[in-house]
């Protein structure tokens, strides 16, 4: 049939065959006055030339379709063979048939004229043809694709290596999300760089090790290399450092009830801070003082840190066996153990509240029991007594799903399980409880600086605990008992008022007394000394009272919208205006303290020390070291949850010293 459908040529291929005849009789007026352009590389360039023409121009036909000029159309009526299924022809401006078809999967431009090209292009393209908006690999590739060795089709590649993850996962019981892990595509990688290094085809069985093999590679990895970098990159960075801290926990295996100790070190460099996981050992003596100091001792001494030439601050949960451990030692508590302790305790000494908890439990207790989450549009969380704020997303997700469950329930007769939880009782309980929640997150953090945070904290929550005149009786109990146990449970020690003082916005440390100031301030100075950044300026009066200046009220911050800065600004608008004494001699602290610095809403507080270095040289120094250990231990309870996923049921015959590779693998990445 004819490509134009009426009889005749098209004007369109006829102007393109006019063209290429017009540059042929120029091509042989050259050759004829430059004979060695006939050569081989020639012919080459001028049909490289043609080809990269003929793209531009399917690319110009294919936009005219995108914007309505030209229009596509069903096959001829004569045409029977099955590779039009796939193609469409294509009308111009004139509804006049011109010689190219566009596929309808992958939506690419081809040339096709009845009389003058063959079909078999077609018939390949539509056999291989995966959509998806690319062309596929097939004879009919242009030639500037030729050439080019990075442009390759991953389609059909992408699609069989997806297959072989299907069966992957099927055959040797993993979980999907096993192919989204850093460690299965460096794995891939590792592969593809082999079988780019070999030019014939590998089979898979002789290259993969046993897993006895695996096992002592893990080892080797971590004890010959890996753990010998870090050994030396201590040994540099410790030399110019005198101030870190150690954050170490226990934790117990649920399969076998062994005791895992792991030891963390936290300390800065250049203004960033740095974490390692140095040990993750079994603990088989008995857990005493004496034993877990002389474990931590050891770890440390096998890093070639000796405790007693360096100034260290650690960071323990409220276990006897670690406050005996380090009695004498600078030790500061776990700031989210403390909080959690609070909450826990202030829940069991008011009855009332502590019934409704337990309700909750057993209502998401029945829920999962009954398999009735997939009906709710957010799933119940489950109370864990080991999990921080596990209590408050319990009784927060039965808030939010309050009507469903309602239903559920009526539907099964089964309202006793929602009888004695009032909806708006347990609303007033989360909106309580949730400030402590935002408390305990932030200052869980172990990539920026919490230890300044502490007593902002602290003073914010015991504000949140106050009894109003609109309280109700449960939450007026309530409160009471989160007051006595946030004077009972949280340990604010002179590191803590020191960090403080050490933050640019709450240096003036507003809600002390002006004694208690000073003595923050001789604190200082004091750990200047031992740290190695003395002072070596005369004791004097630094700050005075002033009971004239009024203190501003204090705008209570929304729940959702609790931040660090928030709580630090609050803490700061009780700030007194401080006076100095004709007698007071000029040291580094003074003028720190006196001075109106800028800090701006969300700058890093070690940014900003870094910055000031010049101006505040030992404060400075002293600042970036102690600001970069944390508050909490929520570093070694990271490590445990990862133990937790590495020692599973089927796990428990794995050596100990191959868990701590695995766990110090996967931290010194």
């Amino acid at each position: 049939y004819p490509a134009n459908g009426t009889g005749g040529h098209h004007p369109y291929y006829n102007s393109t065959q006019e063209l290429h005849r017009s540059e042929t009789t120029n091509e042989k007026n050259n050759a004829t006055r430059f004979p060695a352009r006939t050569t081989a590389t020639h012919i080459r360039i001028l049909f490289i030339s043609k080809m990269h023409a003929f793209k531009i121009e399917k690319e110009n036909i294919k936009k005219k379709i995108d914007e309505g000029i030209f229009k596509t159309c069903s096959k001829p009526s004569s045409a029977t063979a099955s590779w039009w299924h796939t193609f469409l022809r294509i009308k111009d401006g004139k509804d006049d048939i011109i010689p190219f078809l566009q596929c309808t999967k992958c939506l690419s431009i081809f040339s096709y004229d009845v009389n003058k090209t063959g079909s078999s292009t077609h018939k390949s393209h539509a056999q291989n043809c995966l959509g998806g908006g690319a062309a596929s690999t097939s004879k009919n590739q242009d030639i500037s694709d030729m050439f080019s060795k990075d442009k390759i089709s991953l389609t059909s590649s992408k699609a069989a290596f997806a297959e072989a993850c299907a069966k992957f996962c099927a055959y040797d019981l993993r979980s999907f999300e096993t192919v989204n892990g850093q460690g299965f595509e460096l794995l891939c990688q590792s592969l593809l760089d082999i079988a780019h290094k070999h030019p014939h085809r590998i089979q898979a069985k002789s290259i993969i090790s046993d897993p006895t093999t695996i096992s002592r590679k893990v080892q080797k990895l971590a004890e010959i290399n890996l753990y010998k970098k870090l050994i030396n990159r201590l040994l540099f960075d410790l030399k110019k450092i005198k101030l870190f801290g150690i954050t170490t926990d226990f934790w117990k295996n649920k399969y076998s009830s062994e005791s895992y100790l792991t030891v963390t070190l936290h300390y800065n460099k250049g203004g960033v801070m740095n974490n390692f996981v140095l040990k993750t050992v079994l603990f088989s003596d008995a857990k005493t003082g004496e034993n877990t100091k002389r474990m931590i001792w050891n770890i440390l001494k096998s890093y070639d840190i000796n405790p007693d030439s360096y100034e260290i601050i650690y960071i323990t949960d409220n276990g006897s066996n670690l406050i005996s451990a380090l009695n004498g030692e600078a030790h500061i508590r776990c700031i989210c153990h403390c909080i959690n302790l609070v909450v826990s305790q202030s829940i069991e000494a008011c009855p009332s509240i502590d019934l409704i908890v337990a309700q909750c439990r057993d209502l998401v207790c029945h829920f999962k029991r009954c398999e009735l989450q997939s009906k709710l549009s957010s799933t119940l969380k489950q109370d864990i007594c080991t999990r921080w704020n596990s209590t408050y997303d319990t009784i927060w997700s039965i808030y939010l799903n309050y009507d469903d469950v309602q239903e559920i329930l009526l539907n099964r007769n089964e309202e006793k399980y929602l009888s004695g939880i009032d909806r708006y009782l347990i609303k007033d309980i989360t909106d309580l409880l949730s400030v402590f929640k935002i408390c305990s997150e932030k200052l869980s953090a172990d990539d920026n600086p919490t230890l300044h945070a502490v007593l902002p904290w602290f003073v914010k929550l015991k504000k949140t605990c106050e009894p109003r005149s609109t309280d109700k009786l449960y939450v007026i109990q309530l409160k009471k008992a989160l007051l006595e146990k946030l004077d009972e449970k949280i340990w604010i020690t002179d590191i803590h008022y020191i960090a403080t003082f050490l933050h640019p916005e709450t240096k003036s440390l507003p809600t002390l007394s002006h004694s208690e100031r000073n003595k923050v301030v001789q604190s200082v100075k004091k750990m200047l000394k031992t740290v190695g950044f003395d002072e070596n300026s005369a004791d004097t009066i630094i700050v005075t009272d002033n009971d004239k200046i009024k203190r501003r009220r204090n705008k209570r911050a929304k729940r959702a919208d609790i931040t660090v800065d928030d709580v630090l600004k609050e803490f700061a608008s009780n700030d007194n205006s401080l006076t100095d004494s004709d007698n007071d001699v000029y040291d580094e602290v003074l003028e720190y303290m006196k001075s109106k610095v800028i800090y701006e809403k969300g700058e890093d507080v070690l940014s900003w020390w870094k910055k000031y270095s010049c101006i505040y040289g030992k404060l400075s120094s002293l600042a970036l070291a102690l600001l970069s250990i944390p508050a909490s231990s929520a570093t070694s309870e990271r490590v445990f949850s990862e133990t937790g996923r590495i020692l599973e049921s089927r796990r428990q015959q794995l050596a100990p010293d191959s868990l701590d590779s695995l766990v110090f693998l996967r931290n010194f990445k």
